[in-house]
């Protein structure tokens, strides 16, 4: 029987569902919430001689890296929460926190396939996707990436009317009223705050592509799922199809073979296996990358497609290859056969785990209640 590690913790619905799906493929699925540590959940490493072990314990958790054989690296986090701490020693418990931890994730079950590595996650920066993207010849935006106002001004001046800016990342917050997204937006000259605003944080500036529409495509291994995002019916989600996901309409596509090519080329050189990509279609019919999400969400283009990738992730972890053996006329699983069963998980995990205090609103989803999970 194979055993599947999961890194996230408890506001995943992909986790809980992928968990679920595992289960009924007879596998051992562990569902490691990441956040439990270090308030409700142990994690130790020793060297004994040559020999050395790793232990994971806390509620439902019992684990030592010998019995694994894939391990999904999710979304793992650590909360200080709970921890009778004096607020002038909170630095020193997250670094010591957070130092244990990347050494714990850079050793654990080295003999494990890993989705995704995680000295590779900590690389998959969006500068570093954009070098890889041209070296392996896809077509990619001019951009400019800085938070120097001079650079700002001169680029908006050199594309009048087509610039858009993105966030570095897509990480929002809050204050007692409501929740901030950034999302993708148009940017004149006239809109810019002032310089000081501008340099204290960098950004992502880049000119708009015309779009005839928009893929999304979930790479496993060597395996391409494409959909395609009608984004320009919509109302909203003409500049980012995430502010129109109720709208937004999606079909299967056929993904070129030579773009499917270079999209696992730039995974090998990112060094992940795993991969949500977007890419613009230009009316002319050039295919633009715009980035690769190396824990992107791929449940909501099931649920709007009927791609069954829920069955052929399960099948990419539990052989643990990118040449996994799957095909469509062997689909047993269906991501709306275990969706009320992965909500269930999802509201007990919300009840028995630690959960990050701040909400987070995920690429493809929004921050919910625990007793309302909408996750895509």
């Amino acid at each position: 029987m194979k055993t599947v590690l999961i890194l996230s913790q408890p506001n995943d619905l992909h986790a809980a569902a992928v968990t679920e799906a595992l289960t009924r493929r007879g596998a051992e699925a562990i569902l490691w919430h990441t956040s439990d540590f270090p308030s409700r959940a142990t994690e130790t490493v020793s060297f004994v001689g040559k020999r050395r072990s790793v232990r994971l314990r806390g509620l439902e958790l019992d684990v030592s890296e010998q019995s694994i054989d894939t391990v999904w690296n999710r979304r793992p986090t650590f909360v200080l929460d709970g921890l009778p701490l004096h607020p002038a020693d909170l630095p020193f418990v997250e670094m010591g926190c957070e130092t244990f931890r990347r050494a714990l994730f850079d050793t654990l079950a080295p003999r494990a396939f890993w989705v995704n590595p995680q000295h590779a996650i900590t690389r998959t920066s969006k500068l570093r996707q954009h070098q890889a993207a041209l070296d392996v010849g896809l077509e990619v935006p001019d951009t400019l990436y800085t938070n120097d106002p001079k650079e700002i001004r001169t680029f908006l001046r050199e594309h009048p009317g087509q610039v858009i800016y993105k966030p570095l990342n897509m990480t929002a917050w809050r204050d007692d009223e409501r929740y901030y997204m950034p999302f993708t937006s148009a940017l004149t000259e006239e809109q810019l705050v002032a310089d000081e605003l501008l340099q204290a944080v960098p950004g992502i500036y880049q000119v708009r592509v015309p779009k005839a529409y928009e893929l999304r495509v979930t790479m496993m291994g060597r395996r391409a799922f494409t959909a395609r995002l009608h984004s320009q019916e919509t109302q909203g989600g003409r500049l980012d199809w995430r502010r129109a996901q109720e709208e937004l309409r999606m079909e299967p596509f056929e993904l070129p073979a030579e773009i499917a090519t270079q999209c696992f080329e730039l995974m090998r050189k990112l060094d992940i296996v795993f991969g949500c990509f977007d890419f613009i279609v230009r009316p002319d019919g050039r295919y633009v990358f715009l980035e690769v999400n190396q824990a992107g969400q791929f449940l909501f283009v099931e649920d709007a497609t009927g791609l069954p990738l829920l069955d052929a992730f399960t099948e990419f972890l539990l052989q643990g290859s990118v040449d996994f053996d799957w095909s469509l006329d062997r689909v047993t699983l269906r991501y709306s056969e275990v969706k009320d069963a992965a909500l269930q998980r999802l509201r007990t995990s919300f009840e028995r785990h630690v959960a990050e205090p701040e909400g987070t609103w995920y690429e493809g989803s929004r921050a919910e209640s625990p007793a309302s999970p909408r996750c895509h």
